[in-house]
């Protein structure tokens, strides 16, 4: 009976520490603004104490967010915007001056959709994250949007 209960909360503890190193999640979402035209809104969602590093970095450092757009029946107009600018500061796990979102940050594109037969928005976002203990390895996820006829 012992064994059973240090494996349940050794898978317990396995399963909870997975969870803990999820702290930066991303959510897409699309709205039409007319017939034609919309705008695609991307929340990247960051844990307290953790950090989101910006999309422009010195070498022999993390990785720097990366956007990727692939889409069908959909022309992007203009550059991908964030809501707020990034800060800098030093950080002791590179020892250098970087600059990250430390907090929630909306990023939009907006789009004309040529086509409604087939169009699709895949984004896929390489990112990496710290805390001031331990660095997130670079990931990265595809969201994706099929518009509806």
């Amino acid at each position: 009976m012992r064994r059973i209960v240090m494996i349940l909360t050794a898978a317990l503890a396995v399963v909870l520490g997975a969870a803990a190193q999820n702290p930066i999640r991303w959510r897409m979402s699309v709205k039409m603004t007319d017939e034609t035209c919309g705008v695609i809104t991307v929340r990247a969602l960051v844990g307290e104490g953790w950090h989101l590093y910006g999309t422009s970095l010195p070498e022999n450092g993390p990785r720097p967010t990366r956007f990727e757009f692939a889409v069908k029946g959909v022309t992007l107009e203009g550059k991908l915007m964030a809501s707020q600018p990034t800060v800098t500061r030093h950080d002791p796990m590179f020892d250098m001056d970087l600059n990250w979102w430390d907090s929630n940050v909306t990023f939009t594109q907006k789009f004309r959709l040529d086509r409604r037969d087939g169009a699709a928005v895949s984004l896929t976002v390489t990112y990496m994250g710290c805390n001031d203990k331990n660095c997130l390895p670079p990931k990265s996820e595809t969201l994706t949007y099929n518009f509806k006829q």
